[in-house]
């Protein structure tokens, strides 16, 4: 039996990074909180990205060890 194919995380993350821009983009009348936002949406997806080399680090180096 398969197993259920499932999203990858950073997937979900990027795409929920994308929403929030839209929103962002769409709602922000002010240019200082549209800049401010675009800075956190950046700094979100950065982490995503992160998480992900070190969360495939981590399993690359537990495979290797057994």
């Amino acid at each position: 039996m398969k197993k259920p194919r499932s999203v990858h995380p950073l997937v979900s993350q990027l795409s929920l990074a994308m929403l929030a821009l839209a929103m962002l983009w769409m709602l922000a009348s002010d240019k200082e909180i549209l800049v401010v936002g675009n800075a956190l949406v950046l700094v979100y997806v950065v982490y995503a990205l992160a998480s992900c080399v070190v969360r495939a680090k981590e399993k690359h180096k537990n495979h290797h060890r057994h």
